[in-house]
């Protein structure tokens, strides 16, 4: 049996296991389902056992699948380890991302990333979502992060995690006055897609009347927010201490706000082996953190 074991039919089994659906497994492999399907398939016959259950909204493993699960992980890790000591990686990957996305979820995973191939090199710029697009687009970076599918047949597009994103108002002061008069929206400017979001979920809850202030990081977001000078639309993860603290709460402003994350590249380009590997330390990153669930 074991010489009849595929490397990739045990990554698109972890891949299954970790989603829990099919289908969601298939996106981030860039495999069709039913490929998806026959390499699970083909692990049960090898195995003799059922590794998961179908179910109505995906898959769930079976004790056996459970099993199985653990020592694919320690094959799966030890064969990375064995690959990265004997070929000495190097070259330089350029990526670019939301400056709000940097601060919050992007230092560990490069971090991360620059300590197991010590060879390498991380040029990270920041910009608005736009910029993202085009700069990937006319081959200025490698990938970027982007918080909407800019659904771009020349662009490919690989979901990451998704987050919760909250309006913010200072705890000393009342919601009736953040909202009376002129209501005080504290963004990163006209260029960046938070604000479209905002003003959006705004004009849907009836609120016309309100100005923009804009200011250059999320840092001086929260501290002008914290002054009492306006609201503002943040992920959550990034006011989880002022929230605790309660120097912040959370505006009630119709349903949650869940926004997607993605790493885009060209389909045109071919990645060299430190990019390849790079896209796939990334998403191995935030499947663990909090994988995306639609």
């Amino acid at each position: 049996m074991l010489n009849q074991l595929d490397g990739k039919y045990m990554y698109t089994f972890l891949k299954t296991y970790e989603q829990r659906n099919i289908s969601k497994a298939s996106i981030q492999l860039g495999y069709s389902q039913s490929t998806v399907t026959n390499h699970i398939h083909i692990l049960e016959e090898l195995l003799n056992v059922q590794l998961f259950h179908r179910t109505i909204n995906g898959v769930v493993p079976t004790d056996k699948g459970e099993i199985f699960a653990k020592y694919a992980r320690t094959f799966w890790q030890l064969t990375q380890e064995l690959y990265d000591e004997i070929n000495e990686i190097s070259g330089i990957v350029k990526i670019k991302a939301l400056e709000s996305f940097c601060v919050t979820h992007f230092s560990k995973p490069i971090v991360d990333f620059l300590e197991r191939y010590n060879t390498s090199e991380i040029k990270l710029t920041t910009g608005f979502h736009q910029s993202i697009i085009d700069d990937v687009i006319n081959q200025k970076i490698d990938f970027g992060i982007a918080p909407v599918d800019p659904k771009l047949n020349p662009i490919k597009c690989t979901p990451i995690f998704e987050e919760e994103f909250v309006f913010i108002g200072s705890n000393r002061v009342t919601d009736e006055r953040l909202f009376s008069h002129e209501i005080k929206v504290i963004t990163f400017g006209n260029n960046c897609i938070y604000q479209s979001v905002a003003n959006k979920v705004l004009v849907d809850q009836g609120k016309f009347d309100y100005k923009n202030i804009e200011y250059a990081s999320l840092e001086m977001i929260k501290q002008t927010v914290l002054n009492g000078t306006g609201i503002a639309l943040v992920p959550k993860c990034s006011v989880e201490n002022e929230l605790s603290s309660n120097t912040l709460k959370i505006l009630k402003l119709g349903d949650p706000i869940i926004i997607r994350h993605n790493i885009i590249e060209l389909k045109s380009n071919k990645m060299n082996e430190i990019s390849s590997l790079f896209k796939h330390f990334i998403i191995e990153h935030f499947n663990h953190v909090n994988p995306y669930t639609s």
